[in-house]
This record gives structure tokens, C-alpha cells and sequence, in this order.
């Protein structure tokens, strides 16, 4: 893939951008349903990871509206909205991964010198899975929206971003946003005038909606977008060490 001209900063999302959501979702809701017989008797594990499926689209869950989705079809399923909420992301931190190739393009950013960052949507539970996924000690700075007031694809967080990147707001043409969710991550960050990478996860995107300006499998690929060298001996993260 050509570099990507005139750009000077990059910004990305965190969940199935630079870790890996996905296989961490999965293995929540699994366990989830084996513990609950009014689940595991009804259906068949793929047609309930379907259903699970069906509570996140385009990668973003609301987990108590989830939850409720879940005991009006199942209503013997056991807990509350604020305990599903809780226990989703406490196994998610324990239990997530970097995605390929993440950690050796956060380093060589560094060793470019090339200003860098996340905004995610969410809350203290972001910073957590920063800790133990091992990006904690790579990444200059993560904006958690809920902690800050707005959340994308409202430009307040895209806006915060350039500030800690040292840039105005004339500026966005000159940093790539890298996310996985159309109507969040791309759509937001279009609209200050940043350029825009969209993670495919094997879907399309959607054909009515401003295409991003790439279209990656993974972050893997962008290192000869930004004109970065990427080093291959990293040390594990803690969670991989332990």
C-alpha cells in the first residue's frame, strides 16, 4: 500500500482496531451460555452467537440494553442490567489481546517520532484494557469519551485529539483516523476533515455513507502508509507474560 501524503499525526480507535473485541466477545458470550440452561437448551451455540451478534451492531454494544434483549427472549436468565454490564467488561480486560501486528506499529510511530493517539468511546474500562493489553506504556494518549463529555461522532473528541496532538482545528487534513466503525470512528472523524482508514472486518461499507479515504484488514497494513519501519522483537505484554 503507497504512503498516504501530507499526513502528520494518526489517531485510532481502540476495540477491533488495535485489540481484539472480537474473540473477546465471543468467548464472554460462550461462557455465557453454557452457564445458562434456559439458553443452552433452546438454541444451538451458533444461533446464539447469531443473537449476540445481532446486540453489537457495527462493533458497538449498549450492555444493558442488551441484557434486557436478552431476558425478554430468555426470562429465567439470571442478573441484572448493571451486573451484565460489569462482568462483560471485567472479563473483557482480563481477557483481551493486541491485534497482530498493533503493538510493532505503536513502536515504530514512537521510534519515528510520528505524534499518535486513541480516542475511544467508553469509559474507565478503556483504560483498563490499555493496561493489560500492554499499550499502556507505547500509547502518548487515549481520550475515553465518557470521561470526557461527548462521544463519537460528535467532533468533541476528534477536536480534544488535535489539541494533545499540538494541532488547530484547521488541521485535520493532515491526520489519519484508523477505526473500525462507520458510524463513529469514520463518520467522525470526516467530519472535522481528517482522512480516514476503516478496519474491514470482513463486512462492506456501507454504500450510502462518504467511503474512508483506505480500506485495511488491519493495522498491520499501515506501516507503509505512514512510512514507518516495523520492528519484529517486542516484549510480550503483561498479560501474555504472566
Amino acid at each position: 500500500m503507497p504512503p498516504l501524503p501530507g499526513i502528520k499525526a494518526v489517531l485510532f480507535d481502540l476495540d477491533d482496531t488495535l485489540i481484539d473485541r472480537r474473540t473477546a466477545y465471543n468467548n464472554f458470550y460462550r461462557a455465557f451460555y453454557d452457564r445458562h440452561e434456559s439458553i443452552n437448551e433452546d438454541i444451538s451455540w451458533p444461533e446464539a452467537k447469531e443473537f449476540f451478534w445481532s446486540l453489537s451492531p457495527d462493533n458497538a454494544t449498549d450492555l444493558r440494553h442488551a441484557f434486557n434483549a436478552i431476558l425478554n427472549r430468555w426470562p429465567n436468565v439470571t442478573g441484572d442490567p448493571d451486573s451484565h454490564f460489569h462482568s462483560y467488561f471485567e472479563s473483557l480486560v482480563a481477557s483481551m489481546k493486541p491485534l497482530p501486528g498493533a503493538l510493532e506499529l505503536a513502536e515504530a510511530l514512537n521510534s519515528k517520532g510520528m505524534p499518535w493517539g486513541v480516542v475511544t468511546n467508553g469509559g474507565q474500562y478503556q483504560l483498563e484494557k490499555v493496561k493489560s493489553t500492554g499499550f499502556e506504556r507505547l500509547i502518548p494518549f487515549v481520550i475515553a469519551t465518557e470521561l470526557h463529555g461527548a462521544s463519537k461522532p460528535d467532533p468533541g473528541p476528534y477536536l480534544q485529539a488535535l489539541r494533545l496532538l499540538e494541532m488547530d482545528e484547521t488541521e485535520g487534513a493532515g491526520v489519519l483516523f484508523v477505526g473500525d466503525n462507520p458510524h463513529t470512528d469514520i463518520i467522525g472523524a470526516q467530519g472535522v476533515g481528517m482522512h480516514t482508514a476503516w478496519v474491514r472486518m470482513g463486512r462492506e461499507f456501507p454504500a450510502a455513507m462518504q467511503q474512508p479515504h483506505l480500506t485495511i484488514e488491519g493495522v498491520a497494513e499501515l506501516h507503509d502508509v505512514l512510512g514507518v519501519q516495523v520492528r519484529t522483537n517486542l516484549p510480550l505484554p503483561r498479560s501474555e507474560r504472566d
